[in-house]
């Protein structure tokens, strides 16, 4: 009858630091929960505001939402006077910029959850991070890609959708995708370590 030894080394006792990333990441785990509940429930309001919503508090016009209990600018709608193809057209104007957000907060939510279970330098954290990246890379491009697709059929409003925060998004999210490829490459070399006799 054979027998099955392990020979790779065992792991080190959690050290002080990693005892601190354990418990600050429960916080963070339910932060980002938070967040990625109130995400998804902003995108929820939003659609009933676009069908629903028949005071003149919201409006939107060419620059941008308002919110307001004086008398509307003349060049901003109340949402209660969009057509219904306005509004089916701005629902997934609502859903496509929401998406990444929601996605994001989420992704956080899992990363944290992992590190509190000890999970630091893993793949799956790694593929998390990576999901982060992409995730700030298309909140980036959701209001431009938006912006086209509503100039090109006519139904765009605001006219004010190119902010410079898009573009530091942009180039955060590919920061984050490759640092999260670095980790990945960290994780495959610790991986062959330790399995090496």
């Amino acid at each position: 009858m054979a027998s099955v030894v392990d020979i790779a080394p065992p792991r080190p006792a959690a050290t002080p630091s990693f005892r601190k990333i354990r418990t600050a990441s429960r916080g963070f785990e339910l932060l980002f929960a938070g967040l990625f509940a109130a995400f998804i429930g902003l995108a929820i309001f939003s659609l009933w505001i676009l069908f629903f919503y028949q005071g003149t508090m919201i409006a939107v016009g060419p620059r941008g939402g308002i919110v307001t209990t004086a008398p509307l600018p003349p060049d901003f709608t109340p949402f209660y006077r969009w057509s219904l193809d306005q509004r089916l057209v701005y629902a997934v104007d609502v859903i496509v910029r929401a998406i990444p957000t929601i996605c994001l907060f989420g992704a956080l939510r899992s990363l944290f959850r992992l590190y509190g279970q000890g999970q630091v330098f893993s793949d799956r954290t790694a593929r998390l991070i990576q999901a982060m990246g992409v995730c700030l890379i298309a909140d980036a491009a959701a209001p431009f890609l938006c912006h086209l697709a509503l100039s090109a059929t006519g139904y765009e409003i605001d006219k004010l959708w190119a902010h410079m925060a898009a573009l530091q998004e942009l180039v955060l999210g590919a920061v984050v995708f490759v640092i999260a490829l670095v980790m990945q490459a960290g994780h495959e070399i610790e991986q062959d370590r330790e399995g090496f006799v």
